[in-house]
């Protein structure tokens, strides 16, 4: 809109500013022909209203007329020289002024003298007039050109004023393609507003809130206009540069606030206003975000500190836990774990959507170890709805080539394996056209052992550390899982600093006298694990098994249930025509080392690799996993190399040299 200031910045119109404020809006100018008269129902809403003080003889009169009407302000014709104020520096209009004994009131009029009578008289009336006028509280202006003169001015004004006009509904149409949208970033739509008001108006552009800069047009204004924060709102300051600096609350409390610092004394009010109101919005919008980041953050790490419990064993801990921020959820005896691999959606966005997908079905859990997974744990009797609502996640996400794996239910004791069965799962489901798999129901070594031979073997090989007099089990366990899933991820998933595991894992190979560096040897160890996990360290009776009845691993394994499910597990390398299963064996034997292996079948270690990688498919197994978190830890899947080295073990014939496993024959 067109106001004062725009006006006195027209060199023609010679206008000066006495008293008032400049940013008042001009839409018309209204010339009366008496000024005394009943202005009646005259529209005087932001009109400028130009007068001959001469012609005025009830100036209080026509102070009322303006306030009441609402009149941009009053221009006294005649009476400026254009060039400079009308008043003194420093001078200010008082309304109870004696125009008789103060004749500098006006240019021409610095003091009183008996050589301008007339002058002082002119001046004496033009000051009663501006003073009541002032009063009132309507702006005053000063002029050179008489009335007439503005009678010709004032369609300037009205096309000026129509400019303005078309120059605001731009401004304003531009600012509407930044106002902020739904999902939009707040930060990045603070920014681009802070932006655009800046070019509109040639402004420095200052936005602060809750102690920081949200955004600084040009970047300079954060430290220019920083001082001028704690200044009342609304309120215009001169700058050190010269500009006109005002000050616009975002925030009932004042902690937000937009600094606008431009050469004009009063810009574009309305884009001001409406820019401002735009920032409130953005600015509450990432408060909010902020709060329910902050309490979302929290509750994701309730939920990861529960999943770690349930990991290390403490399942009644964990549930109490889970009840604190999801009520009964995990009140069950058994659950399902799924696992997302995000691949090249942001893991973070996935976790959104998945969380409002899958609310009160399944804890959703950033994975701690793996940046792209996200871990699902779903109680039973919500599982297959829980699976469902992944199912619709994976359509969602489908053009990013995310990946699912899932467990079979399993005791809530027994996390840690229904976690290494979908993680199991999640290798394989790259191959699947759907890029999903779930874990079936097959028979696995430990179901074929014989119980009571498995146990006694187990407890006999494990017994130096479930002798231990403190945590012995705990140890047991956390080294189960590194030698499952790698130290380092180990560390991350059950929440502790990865030299612990290390110890852990060192203590106990130490204990049993194995080598925690060869692949067969962890393997064996798994094996005891796992029995143990199954069926308990002691016997049936309650007492460890006597030494003269523990069988050694070589005849654990030759029992013929087990020769008869290794046989069916290798039955399709065997089948195969590319002499897998001599590359897989020998690959195995040589502790799963290509170059060994290479050099015992006379190929190259190159040749080696991508017969492992034919034979993965035909096993439905992963048999080298993903790059380790840490180098230096291994790079295959002991889930998959611990059944095929007991299945090659139990169904090598004479002559033929077994994989060399430890308590077996090599």
């Amino acid at each position: 809109m067109l106001t004062l200031h725009d006006l006195v910045a027209v060199p023609d119109f010679g206008l000066t500013l006495v008293s008032g404020d400049g940013g008042a809006e001009v839409e018309q100018v209204l010339v009366p022909a008496d000024p005394d008269a009943e202005w009646g129902g005259t529209p005087m809403e932001r009109a400028l209203v130009v007068a001959d003080p001469g012609r005025i003889g009830r100036p209080d009169r026509l102070a009322r007329a303006l306030a009441g009407g609402g009149a941009a302000g009053l221009v006294l014709a005649g009476t400026g020289t254009g060039t400079g104020p009308v008043t003194d520096p420093g001078t200010r209009v008082d309304p109870g002024i004696d125009p008789g004994t103060d004749p500098g009131f006006l240019p021409g009029t610095a003091g009183p003298s008996d050589e301008q009578p007339a002058a002082t008289a002119e001046t004496a009336v033009a000051a009663a007039v501006a003073s009541a006028v002032a009063a009132a509280g309507v702006p005053v202006l000063a002029g050179p050109h008489p009335v007439a003169a503005w009678r010709e001015l004032a369609p300037r004004v009205s096309a000026l004023g129509a400019d303005a006009v078309r120059r605001g509904h731009a401004r304003l149409a531009g600012l509407l393609d930044r106002l902020p949208v739904p999902g939009a970033d707040e930060r990045s739509t603070v920014r681009k507003l802070a932006g655009y008001l800046a070019e509109a108006l040639d402004a420095r552009v200052l936005v602060h809130a809750d102690g920081e800069v949200l955004a600084a047009e040009p970047a300079s204004a954060a430290a220019a206009l920083a001082p001028l924060l704690g200044t009342p709102p609304g309120s215009r300051q001169p700058t050190a540069a010269g500009d006109f600096a005002q000050t616009v609350m975002l925030a009932p409390a004042g902690d937000a606030m937009l600094v606008v610092a431009t050469a004009e004394p009063a810009p574009d009010r309305v884009l001001v206003a409406y820019t401002a109101k735009a920032l409130r919005l953005a600015v509450a919008g990432l408060r909010e975000r902020r709060v329910n980041g902050a309490v979302g953050d929290a509750l994701r790490g309730v939920r990861l500190s529960a999943f770690q419990l349930f990991m290390t064993g403490h399942a009644v801990a964990a549930q109490r836990v889970v009840a604190g921020i999801e009520g009964s959820l995990m009140d069950s005896d058994t659950a399902r774990v799924f696992i997302l691999d995000c691949a090249r959606a942001a893991r973070d966005t996935v976790l959104a959507e998945a969380e409002h997908t899958l609310a009160e079905q399944a804890l959703a859990i950033r994975c701690p170890a793996y940046r792209r997974h996200l871990i699902f744990l779903a109680p039973h009797r919500t599982s297959a709805r829980a699976e469902e609502g992944l199912h619709r996640l994976m359509d969602t996400f489908a053009d990013a080539r995310v990946l699912l794996g899932g467990s079979l239910a399993h005791p809530l004791d027994d996390v840690p394996d229904a976690y290494g069965e979908a993680l199991d799962c999640l290798t394989r489901a790259g191959r699947n056209p759907d890029r999903i798999a779930m874990a079936t129901r097959s028979t696995g070594i430990v179901d074929v052992l014989a119980p009571d031979a498995a146990l006694a073997w187990a407890t006999h090989l494990l017994r130096p550390v479930l002798a231990m007099p403190r945590g012995g089990g705990q140890i047991l366990e956390t080294t189960a899982m590194a030698v499952e899933f790698e130290m380092s991820a180990t560390a991350r998933v059950i929440g502790v600093h990865r030299n612990t595991v290390t110890r852990r894992v060192r203590q106990v190979f130490d204990a049993v006298g194995l080598d925690q560096d060869a692949i067969l040897d962890r393997v064996v160890l798994s094996l005891a694990a796992q029995i143990v996990a199954r069926y308990g360290s002691a016997d049936r009776g309650g007492r460890d098994a006597d030494a003269g009845t523990v069988p050694d691993l070589h005849t654990l394994l030759s029992e013929p249930a087990l020769r008869a499910w290794a046989e069916k597990v290798l039955r399709p390398l065997a089948d195969d025509r590319r002499d897998l299963l001599r590359t897989v064996r020998e690959w195995v034997r040589h502790g799963c080392r290509y170059e060994p292996a290479a050099a015992s079948l006379g190929i190259a270690a190159k040749t080696v690799r991508s017969r492992i990688r034919a034979a993965e498919p035909l096993l439905e197994r992963d048999l080298i996993g993903e790059l380790p978190l840490v180098p230096g830890e291994s790079e295959h899947r002991l889930a998959s190399v611990r059944p095929l080295a007991v299945a090659l073990y139990a169904t090598t014939g004479p002559g033929i040299p077994r994989p060399p496993l430890p308590g077996g024959w090599a």
